[in-house]
């Protein structure tokens, strides 16, 4: 019995250890122009990009990101976040996000299973904000 209990101890310490491990995810974090020369080399490993998302699936099972510097088109799979977070990306005005996750080459095309995505800001073009008029 003590053994037993010493056993169920030790296997208890060792997926505390192999969940904390899990958790500390390293993003390789790359730009879609380097996927389009070599899409093959980011196959299986967890990666970061960034985009505008283009479209999103009715059901909040997916989007698509742009990438328009390569004209490139990356679909997320939103499968793993929570329900609440997919539905946030649906009811907001989200134009921009970083994505992080697990890449996967199926067919021809990247597609990343979604761990984390983020809100990013609109990037514009004249970052000035107009002075208002005082009279």
């Amino acid at each position: 019995m003590k053994r037993a209990v010493s056993l169920l101890g030790l296997v208890l310490i060792l997926t505390g250890f192999t969940g904390i491990a899990a958790a500390d995810v390293r993003y390789d974090k790359i730009n879609i122009a380097d996927f389009c020369n070599n899409p093959a080399a980011f196959d299986g490993r967890s990666i970061e990009v960034s985009g505008r998302v283009i479209a999103i699936n009715a059901q909040s099972k997916s989007l698509e990101l742009f990438d328009s510097q390569s004209k490139t088109v990356v679909v997320v799979r939103l499968s793993q976040l929570p329900k609440s977070e997919r539905v946030a990306l649906i009811n907001n005005d989200v134009r921009r996000v970083g994505v992080s996750g697990r890449a996967r080459m199926v067919g021809e095309r990247l597609v990343i299973d979604a761990e984390k995505i983020d809100v990013l800001p609109i990037e514009t073009k004249d970052q000035t904000v107009p002075l208002a008029v005082t009279n």
